[in-house]
């Protein structure tokens, strides 16, 4: 069954967007469609990323901020893969049993290693 989205309707498993290219205006679009308050966290992480770019002469810092943003909008761009990682969360956040935030920070790490690997096809 689908879900209808401000981008259209798809399917659970389906991609809720295309997979933006690794540029800052793409990644910043594809972030105001998934959470507003993330695309200002991006910006300004991106300035920073800007300055230490000027003050090193290297271009590392605009990358690694790209490729963690990229990372984290291919994270959350299958409704699926979207809501376990929340739910992986909020087991680590609220877990009284050290196991149970262990195999959740451990599946958690998996899908951002996954999510690594796609960005960077």
């Amino acid at each position: 069954m689908g879900s209808e989205t401000a981008r259209g309707t798809v399917g659970h498993d389906q991609p809720l967007f295309p997979t933006p290219p690794l540029t800052e205006k793409a990644l910043r679009d594809a972030l105001s469609g998934i959470d507003p308050a993330e695309s200002v966290r991006f910006d300004a992480e991106f300035h920073r990323a800007s300055h230490e770019a000027l003050r090193t002469g290297s271009a590392v810092p605009l990358h690694t901020c790209l490729f963690r943003w990229a990372v984290f909008v291919e994270l959350r761009s299958c409704r699926r893969r979207a809501d376990r990682l929340r739910e992986l969360e909020g087991i680590v956040g609220g877990a009284s049993d050290a196991d149970a935030a262990r195999d959740a920070a451990k599946e958690a790490a998996q899908m951002i290693g996954e999510a690594a690997q796609r960005v960077g096809r």
